[in-house]
């Protein structure tokens, strides 16, 4: 039996990518989802900690994507992380994040990441607290008004030169 694992490739987003996760981002984040210039703007000022999902064959379709950024000071933001509707429940959303965290652990200049995560997500939720995520702070209004958030950290593993042998 062949895995998500045997058949999905991640890798660093194109521009050729934005139409496909602009698609993503509109189903899983309707009434928040970000303008293409917006995705594009962020992929162009760093696309080195984003990832997209690609499975194989039928044009090496993106089926899901994390955008990450450095923020201030050795803080990695992922900004968002989405799953195509389809393939939800099918470990890409794990991968996407293992991946991400992989490349902010390589670049060295992060010591953690934080995300924001609405409370009622109780999936994407589970998903965070499982990899390591913790609660860092709830707030009732991080988006305004009845936009409550909570920021979640996942802090680093430093690595170093033993590490590599």
């Amino acid at each position: 039996m062949t895995t998500i694992e045997e058949t999905v490739r991640y890798r660093e987003p194109t521009p050729s990518d934005l139409p496909d996760i602009q698609l993503i981002d509109g189903a899983a984040f309707p009434a928040d989802r970000y303008p293409f210039f917006v995705l594009r703007q962020l992929l162009q000022a760093d696309s080195s900690r984003s990832v997209v999902a690609v499975e194989p064959g039928n044009d090496d379709e993106v089926v899901g994507y994390a955008l990450t950024i450095m923020g201030e000071g050795s803080r990695a933001w992922l900004l968002s992380l989405a799953v195509s509707p389809d393939r939800r429940g099918c470990g890409y959303g794990r991968g996407l994040l293992a991946r991400t965290i992989a490349l902010c652990q390589e670049k060295g200049d992060a010591d953690e990441i934080w995300l924001t995560v609405d409370p009622k997500n109780v999936t994407a939720y589970s998903l965070f607290e499982d990899v390591g995520f913790v609660l860092r702070v709830h707030d009732e209004t991080y988006f305004g008004e009845g936009q409550p958030r909570d920021v979640l950290v996942y802090k680093l593993r430093r690595i170093s030169a033993a590490d590599h042998r």
